[in-house]
């Protein structure tokens, strides 16, 4: 059974933190699984690899529906849990190693139904033929089709989002560390999009915009506020955020938020900022120290 939980643990944690956008949940739903599978009869089992992946995404439906009702009462706006791996990260750490696992796509799967999102993600993420998916979601290949379909729709068009090179990714990266540890955030005013927004997620528990902000002129004014009154302590450090690149805020040895971004593919400007200070949403991240 270890085995066997060595080999699929990766796999199914990464369809789990998919659909669900906690890393936490996720591996919670896996452990579980294998809880559970010890009591089946596993010789007798064709597929392991479809049994469990079946397993695990059933119990993420159940999950999603049961999450949207407390997702009601979240104070603030809900973001997912970052998966950030850096030079500051334990490399064992690395429970997903996926190019494709941006931030932006997981943030737009709140878009989609539970069974959308089943769907979505074994088809478009693991590869998955439609007889498959739908033998394995207990659908015909028909509506599995129709759901897909309807899944795509929904999910706006991200092809142009990795076009902006890592390099330039990293100097835009670097400039907004320096701009925060300054307290001169007017240097970053011309790597910002006129339209830029800024969603943060303190979850209550830390104090943080709870509304979407929206212009230039006013992400500015808020970066400033954080930079210059809450950053005193604390330093920054550019991390990759689901394989793209971000900034991870350190005090005391301990992360208390992560930065994360969306770029236009065409001036390559931060178009959307992403910052988790939620505590809770930081606890998988062990740091080295330094």
């Amino acid at each position: 059974m270890e085995e066997l939980y060595l080999s699929f643990k990766p796999y199914l944690i990464s369809i789990a933190y998919r659909m669900l956008g906690s890393l936490t949940d996720a591996e919670d739903i896996v452990h579980d699984t294998f809880i559970k599978l010890q009591g089946s009869d596993t010789p007798h089992i064709n597929n392991v690899k479809s049994y469990l992946s079946k397993m695990v995404t059933n119990r993420c439906i159940n999950e999603i529906k049961s999450v949207r009702k407390k997702r009601e009462s979240y104070l603030g706006t809900w973001l997912p849990e970052p998966i950030v791996q850096g030079p500051l990260v334990d490399p064992s750490e690395k429970v997903i190693q996926d190019d494709s696992l941006s931030y932006a796509l997981i943030i737009l799967m709140e878009e989609l139904s539970a069974m959308e999102r089943a769907v979505y993600v074994l088809k478009e993420a693991f590869q998955l033929e439609h007889p498959e998916t739908a033998s394995m979601l207990n659908i015909t290949e028909v509506n599995c089709r129709k759901i897909f379909s309807r899944a795509k729709k929904k999910i706006k068009d991200l092809s142009g989002e990795n076009m902006t090179s890592y390099q330039i990714q990293e100097e835009h990266t670097a400039r907004f560390i320096s701009a925060l540890s300054n307290g001169s955030i007017q240097e970053i005013t011309d790597i910002l999009a006129d339209d830029v927004t800024f969603v943060a997620d303190g979850g209550g528990k830390v104090v943080t915009a709870i509304n979407e902000i929206v212009s230039k002129e006013r992400v500015l004014a808020l970066l400033h506020a954080i930079a210059t009154k809450f950053f005193a302590g604390k330093t920054a450090h550019v991390v990759s955020v689901n394989n793209q690149k971000g900034i991870l805020i350190v005090k005391d040895g301990k992360p208390i938020g992560v930065f994360s971004f969306v770029w236009n593919p065409n001036t390559h400007k931060i178009h959307q900022l992403f910052y988790v200070v939620n505590p809770d949403k930081l606890r998988q991240i062990n740091i080295f120290p330094f």
